[in-house]
């Protein structure tokens, strides 16, 4: 309950400090050649994606580009490949912050501070089959036996970890990988991200989903963007920019043009 009252708080005090946020970025402008490095990891459509000209595109691309703007610096992606490398990247300094989708769990917010820009309370996860969920299984636990596959690091990987001595987790860099091993049988079943889920089933309907409950430990309550806990100023400007972004409809407008609302 502690998690949701701090979401909760946040969100209060984004409208209590909305005017002060606008002088604090208007006083603190950076200089031009200053740089936000934004870590982030493709084949994670509507998040992050690669397009066909070769260029990154989603929901928090756009919303990476909007922040950077509004912080007055120039933008800089590093794409980082999965979950791992991108907390290890955080922890090292390497990037500034994170935007790919990231959960907003208690174990997280353990290890770094979050900004919470985006999604609801997540009190189940998508359980993914390719044509038919077995008539047994109603929960992870009925899992008995089989394979199902998870990214590394992930919040559902998390999950997954609890249950190590009933299925076998078959880990996978890509969510584009643990469809592919559902649907040639390599794997039973996939937990994903619900917005990855909703992806799959639009393109394929012989996807068939099972919510499965989540223990409160693991439960979502929300994206957020991730920033290392020392790094206290940088956490107050984005913040405030985030704020800015979400008063003036832009994180909104955003959520409707790659369908995540």
């Amino acid at each position: 309950m502690k998690l949701k009252y701090y979401v909760a708080i946040a969100s209060v005090m984004a409208l209590i400090i909305g005017v002060w946020c606008v002088k604090k970025l208007e006083d603190n402008q950076v200089p031009e050649e200053d740089y936000l490095v934004v870590g982030i990891a493709a084949d994670y459509a509507p998040y992050v994606s690669i397009n066909h000209n070769g260029e990154y595109e989603g929901f928090d691309i756009d919303v990476a580009r909007a922040l950077a703007d509004r912080m007055g610096k120039k933008l800089v992606l590093q794409d980082l490949g999965s979950m791992a490398p991108l907390f290890m990247a955080l922890d090292q300094g390497t990037v500034d912050l994170l935007l790919w989708g990231i959960s907003i769990t208690q174990e997280r917010v353990k290890k770094v501070d979050f900004i919470p820009y985006h999604g609801q309370m997540i009190v189940t996860y998508p359980l993914i089959f390719w044509g038919a969920i077995p008539i047994e299984v109603s929960t992870l636990a009925d899992m008995k036996g089989m394979r199902i596959c998870a990214e590394p690091a992930s919040a559902q990987s998390a999950v997954l970890d609890r249950y190590q001595n009933i299925f076998t987790i078959v880990p996978t860099e890509r969510v584009d990988d643990a469809f592919l091993a559902i649907q040639q049988g390599k794997a039973d079943a996939a937990l994903v991200d619900p917005a990855i889920a909703k992806k799959f089933k639009a393109s394929f309907p012989e996807i068939q989903i099972l919510e499965v409950p989540l223990a409160p430990e693991d439960q979502s309550y929300g994206m957020g963007i991730p920033v290392k806990k020392t790094n206290t100023q940088l956490k107050t400007n984005i913040q405030c920019a985030i704020d800015e972004l979400k008063v003036g409809g832009v994180i909104k407008q955003l959520e409707e043009k790659w369908a995540v609302a």
